[in-house]
């Protein structure tokens, strides 16, 4: 007589499984006898895989959301300061298109027309 390596039960030496908890034997594994498939257990593990895999995307996602929110912090911080040093106030304001100075509040070129930047 042999015992369960799980549970401890007694079992006989021919055991391919224990009787009480299911646990392949020593033997069994020896032999290449194969756990028999079980429905219940196959949803089982597949519904614990599912919420695993859930919960690394809903982490995986929130990681990302932090991420993308810092860098739309910094890309709204270097627009304002390449906005404010577009227009500097202390110098003359040119048209990149045919080099005309033109007023600080204009938007488009008095010259050519073109969109000032």
């Amino acid at each position: 007589m042999i015992y369960c390596a799980s549970c401890g039960k007694q079992i006989d030496d021919e055991a391919n499984f224990c009787s009480k908890c299911g646990t392949r034997t020593a033997k069994a594994v020896k032999d290449g006898v194969a756990i028999p498939f079980s429905e219940t257990q196959m949803k089982a593990d597949i519904e614990r895989a599912l919420a695993q895999a859930s919960k690394a995307i809903d982490e995986g996602v929130k990681i990302a959301q932090i991420a993308l929110q810092d860098v739309a912090t910094r890309v709204d911080e270097e627009v304002r300061l390449a906005r404010g040093k577009s227009r500097d106030q202390s110098a003359p304001f040119y048209c990149v298109a045919c080099g005309s100075e033109n007023n600080r509040t204009a938007k488009y070129c008095m010259k050519c027309g073109k969109e000032l930047k």
